[in-house]
């Protein structure tokens, strides 16, 4: 039986469309009647067809946009007698990715071609089906296979998802009567297409740190003898309302011991706290302390837009401490908002020196020399001020955060006063560890206190 081309298009496409509706091949249904078509062994009676389809070389995904990418479809009779095949398409079923057939480009070369040729589409809801133009028949031998070579172009607007490229034959056996003779042979793939452009995520923007300075930091410190006093200030000039964790660094040629550091600051209730050992980092000459409340919780203190905090510090040294050259510097830790990572701002270093106790039998660190950074001032020792509150709000617990400098008297409370202009705010207590980039290295605060 020889099928005229336009029978063999009208075929090819209701075969298309099983495959495309998803159903198995021994569930094909009758090709409807049409003029001059042969029809399909009907519903129930319907039979696998003797000729078997393989697709292979389809990679698992593929990149919208990107180059062609070939395959090929094996067809084999394994019946014993010859085998004819009028008519072959190609679908694209879609999975629901909206695809459409102007997005996809195919070629084929015939078995036994040399030539690609560009498969001619026609629309559909399934993503897209092609017939493959043959001028005659495809006749195969018992047990013999013939193979087509397929190349695919996912276009760069292609919608990622999966689709199911599938390989529909026409199957005709002269073997039998005409109404009998003609069976779909379907074979079929999963295919992933995946973005023209892989999505990133925009790197994050370091959150703005405030201006942070040391006011007063003593030149030399005796091992053993009274603390010396001198402040920290935090100045808000980013132009939004931070929220910083207030640390001390001291940069050595060696590491000062923590047991040998006595460093304390005073909260807006009036009461001298400890300050945390927060980690090292890179720089084994370093010692980071922070600035706590006894809450066993790190203390975020909220510094509104244009406004400056002023807290005092006191440092010494027990008697034990070896005489060395140190520098001081003051940390300003910013949490990061939404899209933002933390940074942190340091203060000009403040070089001072620890004299060795009369008597000491320490052994002295050998020092480095370094360039003087000029401070605000450097008196031998600096006045503690009173703390005072600005906000109307009722005072809380005694722990806190340090105080501020104004005018006001004296109120024992945990919040810390604005000596800027700007309104005072509740520090925030948070958990776990910050990470603070410093201009020379990264320290991960780690915010642990010392037991007892």
């Amino acid at each position: 039986m020889t099928l005229r081309i336009p029978q063999r298009s009208f075929l090819a496409a209701t075969a298309a469309v099983t495959l495309a509706s998803g159903l198995a091949v021994v569930e094909a249904p009758a090709v409807l009647a049409a003029p001059g078509a042969v029809a399909a062994t009907q519903g129930a009676q319907a039979q696998p067809s003797p000729v078997t389809v393989a697709l292979g070389g389809l990679p698992g995904t593929v990149k919208a946009g990107a180059a062609p990418v070939e395959f090929t479809v094996t067809l084999r009779n394994t019946a014993d007698h010859q085998m004819d095949v009028p008519a072959s398409s190609v679908v694209i079923g879609d999975t629901g990715t909206a695809t459409k057939p102007s997005q996809f480009t195919l070629q084929y070369r015939s078995p036994g071609g040399t030539q690609w040729q560009d498969a001619k589409v026609r629309a559909t809801n399934s993503g897209g089906l092609w017939d493959l133009d043959q001028p005659a028949q495809l006749h195969l031998a018992p047990g013999t296979e013939a193979v087509y070579r397929l190349r695919l172009t996912v276009a760069a607007d292609t919608p990622a998802g999966r689709v199911t490229p599938g390989f529909s034959a026409v199957v005709s056996d002269p073997a039998l009567p005409p109404e009998q003779r003609v069976s779909s042979a379907i074979g079929f793939s999963d295919l992933v297409i995946a973005p023209a452009v892989t999505p990133t995520t925009a790197a994050p923007r370091p959150a703005a740190t405030a201006d942070v300075r040391l006011d007063g930091v003593p030149a030399a410190f005796t091992a053993g003898g009274e603390a010396k006093a001198f402040r920290l200030v935090f100045a808000n000039t980013s132009g939004k309302d931070l929220r910083i964790l207030p640390a001390i660094v001291f940069r050595g040629a060696t590491e000062l011991p923590s047991e040998t550091v006595r460093f304390e600051f005073r909260t807006a209730g009036g009461a001298w706290l400890e300050g945390t050992p927060a980690g090292s980092s890179e720089h084994p000459g370093w010692l980071y302390l922070g600035l706590r409340t006894g809450d066993k919780s790190a203390d975020v203190m909220a510094l509104a837009k244009g406004e400056t905090r002023t807290i005092d510090v006191r440092l010494s040294f027990t008697r034990d401490t070896p005489a060395m050259a140190q520098s001081l510097a003051a940390l300003a830790g910013s949490l990061p908002g939404e899209g933002e990572s933390g940074s942190e701002a340091s203060s000009p270093k403040a070089d001072f020196t620890i004299v060795a106790a009369a008597g000491s039998t320490a052994t002295p660190v050998p020092t480095v020399s370094a360039t003087p950074t000029p401070t605000a001032s450097a008196p031998s020792a600096v006045a503690v001020v009173p703390v005072v509150q600005t906000t109307s709000a009722a005072p809380s617990p005694a722990a806190g955060l340090p105080q501020v400098v104004t005018a006001a008297a004296p109120t024992p409370e945990t919040r810390l006063a604005s000596t800027g202009g700007g309104p005072s705010s509740a520090p925030m207590a948070i958990t776990g560890a910050v990470a603070i980039a410093l201009g020379v290295g990264t320290l991960v605060v780690a915010r642990r206190r010392r037991n007892g």
